[in-house]
């Protein structure tokens, strides 16, 4: 058994096949928790003629390609959202299989696959629908306190005993409080500054529950990261949008982006969270180092 968790290429592989049907359980939640239905019962059917989808034509990733996006049954045409969402669950779960592999950290390896599919569910959900269902951010922040106690190396800390485990629930409850807190108090600036709601309840519950998984530096790292991922990805759009958009839909005042409009923010920082959790951690967690070392030695002198 060791064996065959140690070959980092075999567990990647392993890590693709469960995430594309990860993915595509992803795509199942994506469709129906928006509109309060069950993602278990009924089976998987089409969303256009309601036909049943025999288990054959729902293969993740074959599927949709080898069916050029159409569905079988009738003349629905299938989004590329459907591949794009397995594909890049798969691709995120391999890689956390195989990095877990090389540590030879199954624990992590698994929560994090955990918080990945948590992560991309809220991408899909809140660019679609402008929200972020409580079950993924409140349900996650949750869950997130109680894998810290359970699992102290969720935040590298092991071999103390109980120590270890009330100190990574520590440190994943001030994760929780101190990123939603920050969150909650920037969007409530940025909403006096331009007299309109800057931020949504449920990005700072978001980032809550980030902050469960990742502790209060990674939610830290979350906020301006995700801030950063926003603009490099926003503003080009609008620029573009603005270039692209004709003269006569300028005087409508028909454009499909504009500045002012209304952007999800909760996709950005799932984005950063994600990074931070596949690599960007360490060398966050060094940058805080170097930075509160001599602030602590000061305290302490």
């Amino acid at each position: 058994m060791e064996a065959f968790l140690a070959n980092p290429n075999l567990m990647a592989l392993i890590g693709f096949f469960l995430g594309a049907i990860v993915g595509s359980f992803i795509n199942v939640c994506a469709y129906r928790i928006p509109q309060n239905k069950s993602v278990i019962f009924p089976r998987s059917f089409c969303p256009l003629c309601e036909e049943p989808i025999p288990w054959v034509r729902n293969i993740p990733l074959f599927s949709w390609l080898f069916q050029q996006g159409l569905a079988h049954c009738c003349s629905y045409k299938i989004p590329s959202r459907y591949f794009w969402v397995e594909l890049f669950t798969a691709l995120g779960f391999a890689y956390l299989f195989y990095t877990g592999s090389s540590f030879s950290n199954l624990v992590f390896t698994l929560t994090g696959c955990l918080f990945v599919f948590l992560l991309i569910s809220v991408i899909v959900i809140d660019m679609e629908t402008m929200t972020i269902p409580d079950r993924f951010s409140i349900g996650g922040a949750l869950l997130g306190l109680v894998l810290s106690f359970a699992f102290p190396s969720m935040h590298a800390l092991e071999n103390l005993g109980l120590l270890a485990h009330l100190s990574s629930f520590f440190e994943s409850l001030m994760g929780l409080l101190l990123g939603s807190s920050l969150l909650y108090w920037i969007g409530a600036i940025a909403s006096r500054v331009f007299d309109r709601e800057a931020l949504g309840e449920g990005d700072v519950k978001l980032l809550g529950c980030i902050g469960a998984f990742c502790g209060w530096k990674g939610a830290v790292f979350t906020i301006f990261g995700g801030a950063m991922i926003g603009c490099i990805f926003m503003i080009p759009m609008l620029l573009l949008s603005r270039l692209g958009s004709r003269k006569e839909d300028l005087e409508r005042g028909d454009r499909k982006m504009e500045w002012g409009m209304e952007v999800p923010f909760g996709p950005f920082l799932a984005i950063a969270a994600i990074l931070f959790w596949v690599g960007a951690r360490f060398w966050v967690e060094e940058w805080f180092s170097e930075k509160l070392n001599p602030f602590l030695e000061f305290i302490g002198a």
